[in-house]
């Protein structure tokens, strides 16, 4: 059958359902179709897609791909090809009635480790590249409104530095996932590292987050484990999220000012409601704080900390949308009510409860002129006075990141082209208390680069094949460090009032900021990527990085080689 005859059927398939099956799981944050619908909305095919608050639905996603449909033959070859990958690995959701196609007759259950018959027959597929192909399943199971799924995943990576220093890691994830009656759904994940190299470059392995790990011996492996999941409860009325995942708001490809990734996922209740055109979230986590104190016995003491947080996030027209973000910090007290109350004012609330909290908002825009362009920028404001604006007063607290996305330009299908631009001013994120820092076990819950920092970004990416792309990213960084006697707001940890250096009292300490003051380190990073899928979900990534580095006099330049294997079934 001819590719246009597959796509009518497809398409008359899909048209014959007159609801979705609701699957209130949520998706990884890794997962390749959140770069896909950020190009579909940006070349004009999605309306509404609410990319600041992440991660999605399975069923929020099987809206968009419903959307996209009818749509199908004015997309180019690579993302038809990968739109009709898409449809079946949400098969569930937008055809509860259709079985998987390798369940036989009518058993309601398949898996590859059933039988040594199925074992060779789910080997032979899975090297055949096939198309269109629903992901692969360890176990799965259907019956009427239930259903569960079991999926592995396996990676292995290695790093060599010019420097003759080099790192690897290996891991497995296990996967469970499922919904109950479509409303109820829930997720497990459980990942084992094993993580080689030196030492000091090892504990800087993106995989680890800075989180726990243990080495048992003087050498050999070093080992940690995360563990995550949640319980999505979906109504009518409200959706109900118990959860402890990565979550991303805001935009940006760079990093995030308001929430990002940059820390280790932490356990948080959340409330929300999808409009369509208006969606609202409401979240309070837990984050790690620091030690406090220790025990006669050698025992840490931690203080809690709390997150409070919601976003309202509205789409009046396609082509525009903006959110309205307030992000508290607190700690050394129990869960405080009054951040448990969604559409609380907490500014409000923070007054009320005696000026103790790290009290942000933050307000951003993604704006599409024309189809295949997309504007946003988010404006982070950790602490300001309106009669001092535009002023060098240290209490400027102030964030922003800009940038845009150019999809197919010049009409050279599948090519994109990002470039996004950050400053965030000193003291930015910090607290005079250091428990209320915007922080998680020591890392920025926003963006990476901390308080007092620039960063440019630039991306160019091709895909020549639904199953290969390459890029090229540039990425200029500078932070302004503190000065080994004067705190002038490098450090997320150190608020204006924390004595540091000579600065024994508060008349030493500064009433102006300047962007940039301090110990100046500026790193220029030139990469070259490629990624290629093998066979259906297997996936080999290479990358090159060119570091040129400068922190006062001293000059550094190395390059890195990385090389990753990742597999998923």
């Amino acid at each position: 059958m001819n590719l246009k005859k597959n796509t009518t059927l497809i398409i008359i398939n899909f048209f014959l359902l007159s609801a979705l099956n609701a699957s209130p799981v949520s998706v990884g944050l890794d997962d390749p179709i959140y770069p896909y619908l950020d190009r579909m909305e940006t070349l004009g095919f999605l309306s509404h897609v609410h990319n600041g608050i992440k991660p999605f639905s399975r069923n929020e996603i099987s809206r968009y791909l419903k959307e996209l449909i009818p749509q199908t033959d004015r997309l180019t070859h690579i993302d038809r090809r990968r739109l009709q990958d898409f449809l079946l690995d949400y098969r569930r959701e937008l055809q509860p009635q259709r079985k998987y196609e390798q369940t036989p007759g009518e058993q309601n259950w398949y898996s590859v480790l059933a039988s040594w018959s199925n074992f060779k027959k789910d080997f032979r597929r899975y090297f055949k590249q096939a198309h269109p192909e629903e992901r692969n399943y360890v176990y799965i199971y259907e019956k009427g409104k239930d259903d569960f799924y079991f999926n592995y995943e396996q990676g292995l990576t290695y790093e060599q530095r010019s420097d003759n220093v080099s790192r690897s890691a290996s891991w497995q994830t296990f996967i469970f996932r499922g919904t109950l009656n479509e409303t109820f759904g829930y997720r497990a994940e459980t990942e084992l590292h094993g993580l080689r190299g030196d030492e000091s470059y090892l504990l800087n392995i993106p995989i680890l987050k800075g989180a726990w790990s243990e080495r048992p011996g003087e050498s050999g492996a070093r080992y940690s484990d995360r563990t995550g999941g949640e319980l999505y409860w979906h109504t009518d009325y409200l959706d109900i999220q118990l959860a402890q995942q990565e979550v991303e708001w805001g935009y940006g490809e760079s990093g995030k000012l308001i929430l990002s990734r940059n820390p280790e996922q932490y356990p948080y209740l959340s409330l929300g409601k999808d409009w369509g055109w208006v969606k609202f979230i409401s979240l309070h986590g837990k984050l790690q704080s620091f030690p406090q104190d220790t025990l006669t016995d050698g025992q840490r003491l931690y203080p809690d900390k709390w997150l409070a947080a919601q976003r309202l996030e509205i789409s009046p027209a396609p082509w525009l949308t903006f959110g309205l973000n307030e992000n508290f910090i607190y700690g050394n007290r129990y869960v405080d009510w009054a951040y448990l109350l969604p559409f609380n004012f907490y500014r409000a609330v923070q007054h009320k409860l005696r000026d103790r909290d790290n009290a942000t908002i933050s307000v951003d825009v993604e704006v599409l002129p024309y189809p295949g362009m997309k504007l946003y920028s988010t404006v982070f404001l950790d602490e300001f006075r309106m009669s001092e604006i535009g002023s060098d007063w240290f209490g400027n607290k102030q964030a922003l990141l800009t940038g845009f996305y150019l999809t197919d330009p010049f009409g050279l299908a599948n090519l994109s082209l990002r470039a996004e631009y950050t400053a965030i001013m000193p003291w930015v994120y910090t607290h005079k208390y250091r428990v209320n820092s915007y922080t998680s076990d020591y890392r920025s819950l926003g963006h990476w680069a901390g308080p007092n920092s620039e960063v440019l970004y630039v991306r160019l990416k091709k895909e020549w094949h639904q199953r290969f792309s390459s890029g090229f990213t540039f990425r200029q960084f500078k932070h302004g460090a503190n000065y080994a006697d004067e705190n002038i707001g490098g450090d997320i940890l150190l608020g204006r009032g924390v004595p540091y250096g000579s600065q024994l009292d508060a008349t030493d300490y500064k009433d102006t900021r300047r962007f940039l003051e301090g110990t100046l380190t500026t790193e220029r990073r030139y990469s070259v990527d490629a990624e290629y899928e093998i066979f259906n979900d297997l996936y080999l990534c290479a990358r090159y990085h060119l570091i040129d580095k400068k922190t006062g006099r001293q000059k550094e330049t190395r390059n890195e080689f990385y090389f990753g294997i990742l597999f998923r079934y």
